[in-house]
């Protein structure tokens, strides 16, 4: 990857082939396709889940879904950026590629600035909900925290697992669903769980980051959990995190009470056992090659859908939700079709199998 020495050559004028080459670049920078799905799809199930609970339609709340959107979008982005500006020396002491050296620092700062620039408006836009508002504002604090001196919780154990997770998906979650309530509140068995859920679910996502970055990690002498303690990283994510994520999930779906998310349950099931026969490994938390992590596609994907499918059974307009919904996250709908199409193709192959007849 070639990067540009000068702020002025990430922004060329009058080149349209160089401003698609450096608006790649961007996307690289801001590392989208690391979190754009798996982060921001959640939110938006928990965000229309809490209109379900709530029983308000859902296209009234559009504008607080675009925003919600929004901020987390760039929530992610001033992430990505602090990490990767942060990680530059520990990545050369480690030989890891850095997506930031394709760049100058200044440009990087002058992007960074950009995002809390960004961040700034949309939590300003939220200061009538001090709640809402203290929530967006957590992910950043506590990202800020685990990544920059003199705190860097990164690399400071358990501290720093826990702090991912309540920035990557626990703030987050509880931001969807404020922002879902109108500011007048949710069913609190329903926020109880979702927090519950989400805090889980980002401890292992954050323990099998730093399982499959241990070994890098030693090189440079960052002291991640992983690293300190990598069977007992393990442990924590398989015995504790994912009880408590299934205990969670479970309390959710019957708070919602429509069949559908079971249904997209049962058939994701199917997906994995359909997988598993190409050799696909399935996994809780420990990276293998050639794995998939359990869970993970029914939340980015097959949940929000479902969900949305419920919220249109309610009211009819929500179809609009729907359809924006299948454009901006189209990869993983693109990856739920090619799911559906190899179940078929295995159900025509195992039909055509020719039956073994019973000598007389």
């Amino acid at each position: 990857m070639h990067g540009a020495n000068r702020l002025e050559d990430l922004l060329p004028v009058a080149r349209p082939a160089h401003l698609r080459d450096d608006a790649r670049l961007m996307f690289e920078l801001l590392r989208a396709r690391d979190w754009w799905q798996y982060k921001i799809a959640p939110t938006v199930a928990l965000f229309v889940g809490t209109a379900l609970i709530d029983r308000n339609a859902l296209l009234p709340l559009w504008p607080r879904a675009v925003l919600l959107i929004a901020g987390l979008s760039v929530c992610a982005a001033y992430v990505s950026i602090i990490n990767d500006l942060t990680d530059r020396d520990d990545d050369a002491a480690a030989g890891k590629p850095n997506r930031q050296l394709a760049y100058s620092r200044s440009a990087v700062l002058a992007v960074l600035a950009l995002t809390i620039a960004a961040g700034a408006a949309i939590a300003w836009s939220w200061r009538g909900e001090r709640l809402l508002m203290a929530s967006y504002a957590a992910s950043w604090l506590v990202f800020s925290l685990y990544s920059f001196q003199p705190f860097r919780l990164k690399a400071h154990g358990l501290a720093g697992v826990i702090c991912d997770a309540a920035g990557a998906h626990l703030f987050p979650a509880l931001t969807a669903i404020l922002a879902a309530s109108n500011g007048r509140g949710t069913d609190r068995v329903w926020l109880a769980a979702a927090s519950v859920w989400a805090f889980a679910y980002g401890l292992r996502g954050i323990l099998w980051h730093q399982l499959l970055d241990s070994r890098g990690d030693a090189r440079s002498h960052v002291e991640t959990f992983a690293v300190r303690h990598r069977a007992g990283a393990v442990r924590l994510g398989a015995f504790v995190a994912f009880p408590a994520e299934i205990i969670a999930l479970a309390v959710l779906l019957l708070r919602i009470g429509k069949p559908l998310p079971f249904v997209a349950l049962v058939y994701y099931a199917v997906v994995l056992a359909n997988r598993a026969r190409t050799a696909l490994t399935l996994i809780v938390v420990e990276p293998k090659p050639h794995c998939t992590s359990v869970l993970q596609e029914y939340y980015d994907v097959y949940l929000p859908l479902a969900l949305l499918f419920c919220a249109t059974e309610n009211d009819w307009r929500a179809v609009v939700v729907l359809a924006a919904y299948v454009a901006l996250f189209a990869k993983g709908v693109e990856r739920l079709l090619w799911d559906f199409a190899s179940i078929a193709l295995t159900i025509r192959d195992l039909a055509r199998v020719p039956r073994t007849r019973t000598p007389l």
